[in-house]
């Protein structure tokens, strides 16, 4: 009876000799970790004569099939709860190991399928290793350096920043053409001493790639040569931003009820999602402080933008703003001068680790900004440096291409 039920095993299910082989592999498992199954190809469960299951995943190609225990492992490799993220295997009998082997596969220890972002250690424990943070949730909190006589250590640069949802995506044309969209809402940073605030509730903006030429163009110097000229345009919104100011004349406020800027892309990446673009355009505006009241303009506006990913996973970002604003007053001020804003930022950010699953970003940010616009803020330029942790509550893999 036990030799017959042996036999059935060897056809329809994974052998006690794997469970054997895959603990005698452990101790090597921690130099070099095996190989993980394709989470696009097919895979099976057997059960072995101890009443384990097992997952089973062949390559017809390599004549090679990978197996992995269907549960978690402690450190001594036992069996402690179900593997997370794992697709469904029901334990049937397609396997018959006798008829791989004879057909020349080789079995191996290996690792068990994870999602698209996800792996997996030697244990069977899943973790994301793949963060999207052009589509995120996140929350920082940084310093400014600053030297305080009375005590080094105390800071009086603390600044906090924050975007409630930043979403990015790609819908692609014909012959292609694509269109890139970006919504970033409740987006802004606050310094705490001395204070000042830029928050703005709604930024949506949209990058095209045209495949039509605007402009062909004919040279007949030799050869006759046609030169096309194509150009990515764009556009560029914001509503509800709010700018706070504080000075030695009194508190202003700048609030940017909406934007409009038509976008110039000079340089996309292949997936769009990196960019150097110049934008020019408007908006509505009002402006209040202690001084001169309440007053509204319309503002001219104009950028040079640079967003960049500088590694292929995605780990490492850097943005940098060139910014000028006028503002036209509907009621005169400040007629002894023209009245101008200019910003210039720049930020690198890079994932440091996870927890949770939900990654912990370095950001290493500078700036600076001269304006004239408000009562108490000298007309020349003031830096600021930031150095800081952003939590991201959200931030899936990147979208398999």
């Amino acid at each position: 009876m036990h030799a017959a039920q042996a036999m059935s095993f060897a056809r329809d299910a994974v052998r006690v000799a794997i469970a054997i082989g895959a603990l005698h592999a452990r101790p090597a498992l921690a130099d070099v970790l095996p190989p993980m199954m394709d989470p696009d190809l097919p895979v099976h469960c057997a059960r072995d004569a101890s009443g384990f299951v097992w997952r089973i995943q062949c390559d017809e190609r390599a004549k090679v099939c990978l197996y992995a225990p269907n549960d978690e492992l402690d450190t001594d490799g036992n069996r402690t709860k179900p593997l997370e993220r794992a697709r469904e295997c029901t334990v049937g009998d397609t396997f018959d190991r006798d008829k791989l082997t004879a057909a020349g596969y080789v079995m191996k220890p290996g690792r068990a399928d994870a999602p698209f972002g996800w792996t997996r250690d030697d244990r069977g424990r899943v973790f994301q290793v793949d963060f999207d943070l052009r589509r995120r949730l996140y929350f920082g909190a940084a310093y400014s350096p600053q030297k305080v006589l009375e005590n080094p250590l105390e800071s009086t640069r603390t600044s906090f920043d924050f975007g409630l949802l930043v979403a990015e995506w790609t819908n692609h044309g014909e012959n292609g053409a694509a269109t890139r969209h970006r919504l970033h809402l409740f987006e802004g940073q606050v310094h705490v001493q001395p204070f000042s605030a830029d928050v703005t509730a709604a930024h949506y903006d949209i990058s095209h790639r045209w495949t039509d030429a605007l402009l062909r163009i004919t040279t007949f110097t030799g050869t006759p040569q046609r030169h096309d000229l194509v150009l990515d345009l764009g556009l560029w919104t914001e509503a509800g931003g709010l700018e706070l100011r504080r000075s030695a004349l009194g508190d202003s406020q700048l609030y940017k009820h909406a934007t409009a800027q038509v976008t110039v892309d000079l340089w996309q990446s292949d997936d769009m999602e990196s960019f150097l673009r110049f934008r020019t355009g408007g908006g509505l505006e009002g402006q209040h402080d202690d001084v001169n009241g309440y007053r509204s303009a319309l503002t001219e506006a104009s950028a040079l933008d640079l967003d960049t990913q500088l590694d292929d996973k995605g780990f490492q970002y850097l943005r940098v703003e060139v910014s000028h604003e006028v503002p036209r007053y509907f009621t005169p001020y400040r007629t002894d001068v023209f009245v101008q804003r200019f910003r210039a930022r720049a930020q690198y950010e890079t994932i440091v680790l996870a927890i949770n699953d939900q990654p912990l970003t370095l950001r290493l940010a500078a700036g600076g900004e001269k304006r004239n616009d408000i009562p108490g803020i000298p007309d020349k330029w003031a830096f600021v440096l930031d150095a800081g942790l952003r939590f991201n509550l959200w931030a899936p893999p990147h979208k398999r291409s």
